[in-house]
């Protein structure tokens, strides 16, 4: 390496250090946040009325394990409400079928997607209006919940005075694709999103949920406007969540991993395209905060990568740039791997993270391409995205 290079070069890696060491700090904030606001296991003090509701479409594979976890569930007041959004598979007789059996549980057949929803958004409002609980449980039919998660969650909610109470959930893996794609979800939100600052500061934009489990008190719900006032929004959960402290509700998002398993998507195909539906759009269709994104990705986990595999290629190892990338691969494989345990990960994809990183570069270019030619597909049905949300 040429010297006149090298002292640019070395203050990138002290730069990128220190930048890692930071992103190390908000890692244990972060678990310390969700520990805080943790339930302490004494149960709810009071019983308030709670509706589940489980929007469903061509879930035949998921539906039966959901119902039946969310059946078996110790809180004593609660009705199961699912409805069918136009499944083409076995889902409604599947549903059909349970609810014979299980008087706690109701089914409904949702009516024909309008112009300008998202079908699941569509889904929701329709059974947030015929629910009869006090407190609002969304939760999606790939999911699996242990049978105190209820109580659990409503215990969070009386010991953190919340209005909506979300969790992040324990990632099913089947596949060695889903393995290198999925541990971006807890990784993006514990890892790399400032929760605990946003927590402090009451910041909406530095508040997040997760889809698969959103607990809303159901006056505090009502009055941001429920799943209407989102209503052509993909990435609903986290705009639920920040419309929710915008309007002045307390969100608490908390460690579900032991509560919630979910199955997001099968396989690397389904995979990919569930990411990339959604990834431009956790950035609310924003240029600079997802070139940012990419640069921030690229910068932190992949240039150590690269660099350590040229000097080893070159024999440059006793060079201090080369060392520093040497201790900046540990360090980011022990940030992913801290990830790995806490949300019950295999462990072996903190080792593959580099290429976790990149194929999560290639969805949200891919993502960005979508909303660029104005089109997205999901569940048999095509979307068009105009402005940031469907039209």
């Amino acid at each position: 390496m040429e010297p006149a290079t090298f002292p640019t070069l070395i203050h990138y890696q002290i730069a990128l250090t220190v930048l890692l060491v930071v992103v190390g700090i908000n890692l244990i904030a972060n678990f310390r946040m969700l520990g805080k606001a943790a339930p302490h296991g004494e149960g709810p003090r009071t019983f308030w009325p709670v509706s589940i509701l489980v929007p469903a479409r061509n879930e035949a594979r998921n539906i039966r394990r959901c119902l039946e976890s969310l059946l078996a569930q110790d809180y004593p007041l609660l009705e199961v409400v699912v409805l069918d959004d136009g499944s083409t598979d076995e889902t409604p007789e599947i549903v059909a079928e349970m609810a014979r059996e299980h008087p706690r549980l109701r089914v409904v057949r949702g009516q024909p997607l309008p112009p300008g929803w998202m079908g699941k958004n569509f889904a929701c409002d329709q059974l947030a209006r015929i629910a009869q609980g006090e407190w609002l449980l969304f939760t999606d039919a790939d999911t699996v919940h242990r049978p105190d998660t209820v109580s659990w969650a409503i215990e969070a909610a009386q010991q953190n005075q919340a209005d909506l109470v979300s969790l992040i959930p324990h990632t099913v893996t089947h596949s060695f694709g889903e393995e290198i794609l999925l541990p971006i979800i807890p990784f993006g939100v514990v890892g790399c999103f400032p929760l605990a600052l946003g927590e402090r500061l009451r910041i909406p934009l530095l508040t997040m949920a997760v889809g698969p489990f959103m607990l809303f008190r159901r006056e505090a719900y009502q009055r941001i406007g429920g799943h209407r006032a989102v209503r052509g929004e993909i990435a609903e959960d986290v705009v639920l969540a920040r419309r929710m402290r915008r309007f002045g509700g307390r969100v608490v998002l908390l460690d579900g991993s032991e509560q919630v398993d979910v199955h997001f998507y099968h396989g690397f195909l389904e995979t990919w395209r569930g990411l990339a539906k959604s990834a431009f759009a956790a950035l609310e269709y924003r240029i600079l905060p997802t070139a940012l994104m990419l640069l921030f990705y690229g910068f932190l986990f992949l240039w150590p990568v690269l660099l350590l595999f040229e000097g080893l290629w070159q024999g440059r190892m006793g060079e201090p740039t080369v060392r520093l990338a040497l201790f900046q691969v540990f360090l980011n494989t022990g940030l992913w791997y801290a990830v790995a345990v806490r949300f019950r990960l295999p462990r072996r994809t903190a080792f593959l993270y580099p290429l976790t990183v990149l194929l999560v570069i290639l969805v949200m270019l891919d993502s960005v391409r979508q909303a660029a030619f104005g089109e997205i597909a999901w569940k048999e049905r095509a979307y068009r995205v105009r402005g940031g949300s469907v039209r």
